[in-house]
């Protein structure tokens, strides 16, 4: 039994060649926008994650020189419940460790 549409002709029951080609053609062109804006916004957040733990592991060193009366140079040294909890993780930027300046006590470099 073949269905009739409202002019006579049979129904379709597939789409074309052309409709799905221009489906295709408008998802291309919509992930050509969306991906690129993703990659940007994961290294944004990778930055802002390195800015966070830089300033989590200066305020330890801050907390370690004045509960012991002299800085230290080690980042081992805090990676205690006191200080810091857990170990030190490396930058989630570029994947460096942290380092401590000898002159300032405080995280050096990894401003991204």
């Amino acid at each position: 039994m073949t269905m009739l549409n409202g002019g006579g002709r049979p129904a379709r029951q597939a789409f074309s060649i052309l409709e799905m080609l221009a489906t295709v053609t408008i998802i291309a062109v919509i992930a050509s926008i969306v991906v690129p804006r993703l990659a940007f916004h994961g290294f944004t957040a990778k930055k802002t994650a390195c800015s966070q733990y830089r300033a989590d592991i200066n305020s330890a060193l801050e907390r370690y020189m004045f509960d012991n009366g002299s800085p230290t140079l080690q980042l081992s040294d805090i990676e205690n419940g006191d200080y810091y909890p857990g170990t030190i993780p490396n930058c989630p930027a570029d994947n460096t460790a942290y380092t401590i300046d000898p002159t300032t006590y405080r995280i050096s470099g990894h401003n991204h």
